[in-house]
């Protein structure tokens, strides 16, 4: 039983797909969001992702920094949960329905493709809250509807909280992922720059940027886009989870 909505949406592809043929079902464009709702270009989907959320978007930076995940798909609809849950005991399924008693669409906030060693691909899905909202009987409801979705699929299934989105990482992944949505062309550039810093571990970051940039006679600020890059990509290792610190030397920030 579904209601004209949600007929138009599944018409329209949401939910569907996979990589960049992706549409989520809910777009920030739908309904005014709690928090700051993002539109983020994806890189390894190459698809406008749709995130509700400061945590949601902190969770797909991380996500997307991961190299075992290759693909996200967020607000991912839960559209066969009547047919896929056999055990139904408990569940406030008459909750979740809209004025006219149709049920509504539950959705799981992330469902993301990981690839393991060996090349294998599973399924994994992350339902992102806050944790105030852990406090709600409608919401921990809700998410025992997923929970036992994901189960009867046999796919593994958590709750992530702000708790486990250190913020200082994830802004750290922001900075340096502009640099990749940006078409790369000076690659052999970027090695030098590799090399010359790695040459130099006792020496400040920024001295060398500074220096670097002189040497090449580039343009100002181009060398630290170059860092930027090199951080990105992971070929130049640091702790990314501690505050970049450009007065600081590359020994001291790993």
């Amino acid at each position: 039983m579904q209601n004209a909505k949600v007929k138009r949406f599944i018409k329209e592809g949401r939910g569907q797909g996979t990589g960049r043929d992706y549409v989520p079902w809910v777009k920030t464009s739908d309904y005014s969001s709690k928090g700051r709702a993002t539109r983020i270009q994806g890189i390894k989907t190459q698809r406008i992702h749709h995130l509700h959320s400061d945590n949601q978007l902190r969770a797909f930076l991380i996500f997307e920094y991961s190299d075992a995940i290759i693909d996200i798909r967020e607000s991912y609809p839960l559209l066969d949960v009547m047919e896929v849950i056999d055990d139904k005991e408990g569940l406030r399924l008459d909750k979740f329905t809209d004025a006219d008693g149709y049920p509504l669409v539950i959705c799981t906030t992330f469902l993301l493709t990981v690839r393991g060693e060996g090349g294998e691909e599973r399924l994994v899905a992350r339902s992102v809250k806050n944790t105030s909202e852990l406090a709600k009987k409608i919401t921990l409801e809700k998410l025992e509807i997923e929970r036992r979705y994901w189960q009867a699929r046999g796919v593994d299934w958590k709750i992530i909280t702000e708790k486990q989105l250190p913020r200082q990482f994830c802004e750290n992944i922001e900075w340096c992922r502009e640099t990749l949505l940006e078409e790369m062309q000076e690659g052999e550039l970027a090695q030098a720059m590799l090399a010359y810093i790695q040459s130099e571990p006792f020496t400040p970051i920024k001295m060398l940027l500074n220096q670097f940039e002189y040497e090449q006679q580039l343009e100002p600020g181009k060398a630290l886009w170059l860092f930027r890059y090199l951080l990105a990509t992971k070929c130049l290792e640091v702790n990314i989870e501690n505050a970049i610190n450009l007065a600081a030397t590359l020994e001291e920030l790993k």
